[in-house]
């Protein structure tokens, strides 16, 4: 069963779910707890701001394709007959923020210690940098009753910021910076293949006036062909003019024609052979 806002409020007044003093009234939601974030607490580009000890200036910023890690200013303090479920509330799930974490926050969370806090990764798969105020109302926390009876641990827990420390430890580098490498690295494909692309077309289009230029001169030297044929063809087959001044006039033509499309042809093959672009 799901807490209502009354109920949250009472278990709130008796000292349960956060200690005393770290929650406030405004994020008692009709059936959840809207978690703040902090402005301590948390690892972002690589960079670790301790608990108590470093805080961020100004607003969070997170990249696109960026991964951070984000605490709650409230401090937990859970029961043994309630657990917690996390989720990023509307405004921030729609800017592309996506939660990397387990959903589930155990009875006894917070149990021994004095200053427990959530410590939520999260990554933004959005176009836009998603921006967080200092306090904003980030987290949606439901609090959900436990059927059964759960055993208080026979000891506090290691405080959640050394555990994530432990874990990070033994990692090359704590910014997850994956998902922005996979953005570059598709990025630079896109680059390489448009290169490649108008590689191929500078390279084709001297092949193409090249063949143009052949296929040309083929022509021509058949058209030459058939005038000097027709030179010494008898008078009474073709018309005069042919025969007299007619083919001088397209024998010197075609030679034009057929030295400028040589030109070309010729121009064409040296830009190929010698690598230079049209």
């Amino acid at each position: 069963m799901i807490l209502d806002k009354d109920a949250i409020r009472e278990r709130l007044d008796n000292g349960d779910i956060f200690k005393t003093g770290t929650w406030v009234e405004e994020s008692i939601k009709e059936a959840s707890y809207a978690l703040r974030v902090a402005s301590d607490g948390l690892i972002l580009r690589g960079k670790r701001y301790k608990p108590d000890e470093d805080s961020i200036e100004g607003r969070i910023e997170i990249n696109p394709g960026e991964i951070a890690i984000l605490s709650t200013k409230e401090r937990l303090n859970m029961p043994g007959d309630l657990v917690g479920k996390l989720g990023i509330r509307f405004d921030y799930a729609t800017q592309g923020l996506t939660g990397l974490m387990g959903i589930q926050v155990d009875p006894y969370f917070g149990w021994g210690h004095e200053d427990e806090r959530l410590y939520i990764r999260v990554a933004n798969l959005g176009n836009e940098t998603v921006p967080i105020d200092p306090s904003a109302k980030v987290f949606t926390f439901e609090l959900h009753r436990v059927e059964g009876e759960v055993p208080v641990p026979a000891e506090p827990r290691l405080s959640m910021w050394y555990r994530l420390q432990e874990i990070l430890a033994g990692q090359s580098h704590i910014s997850w910076s994956f998902v922005t490498r996979v953005q570059h690295n598709v990025d630079d494909t896109k680059q390489q293949v448009k290169s490649a692309r108008e590689e191929i077309r500078d390279y084709l289009q001297p092949l193409v006036i090249f063949g143009v230029f052949l296929v040309a001169v083929t022509i021509l030297s058949v058209a030459l062909s058939v005038i000097l044929s027709v030179r010494d063809t008898p008078e009474v087959s073709v018309p005069g003019w042919v025969t007299n001044w007619g083919w001088i006039l397209l024998l010197v033509t075609l030679s034009i024609a057929s030295l400028a499309t040589a030109a070309m042809g010729g121009l064409a093959a040296w830009r190929l052979f010698s690598g230079q672009r049209l």
